[in-house]
Order: C-alpha cells, then structure tokens, then sequence
C-alpha cells in the first residue's frame, strides 16, 4: 500500500502534497485518490494551476522508498483517469 495512503486520516483526505517525481520536476497540489490500474497504483493530483486538470503518477517502490514516476502513456492516463470519474462521480463535476 501506498505511504501516501498511510499518511491519510480516515475522516479527512483533502491535503496538499508536494514532491519531486523520478525526472526532478517539482509538483505540488491537491491530492485526489490513488486509484488501482492493472496492479499498479495511481496517484491523482489536481496542481495548484491546474486549472481543472489532473496529473497522475505511477506510485513504484525503490529501494524502500516511495517514488512518483510521470505516466506518458496515453492508454493508462486514458483509463486511469476513467476508473478515477467512475470511482468519484459523486465527488466532483466531470465535463
């Protein structure tokens, strides 16, 4: 399971997050879900300019740590982000 997941509150997932992902980029906003895709976990994350926008990371485990790898692949963010709307429909506004 995600330390991300760890650190949530069962009570409370509205939180900021910041992070470097693998290529050293800087990112911060709002932590959205972790969605579950082909045995891999998904981060969801609306950037604080995202302008309604998500970004969604491959949460992958290295040496004991937690690591955000960019997701480039447009058959996953596709579906990921799919299982996310399903998952959240109720939650947010999808256009």
């Amino acid at each position: 399971m995600s330390d991300l997941l760890n650190q949530l509150n069962d009570d409370e997932l509205d939180f900021t997050v910041s992070f470097k992902d693998t290529d050293g980029n800087s990112h911060k906003g709002d932590f959205l879900d972790i969605v579950l895709f082909e045995k891999n976990e998904y981060v969801i994350i609306e950037p604080e300019d995202g302008d309604g926008y998500v970004d969604i990371f491959r949460i992958m485990h290295v040496n004991e740590k937690e690591v955000y790898v960019p997701v480039s692949d447009d058959r996953v963010l596709d579906s990921v982000f799919e299982v996310f709307r399903l998952k959240n429909e109720d939650e947010f506004d999808f256009v």
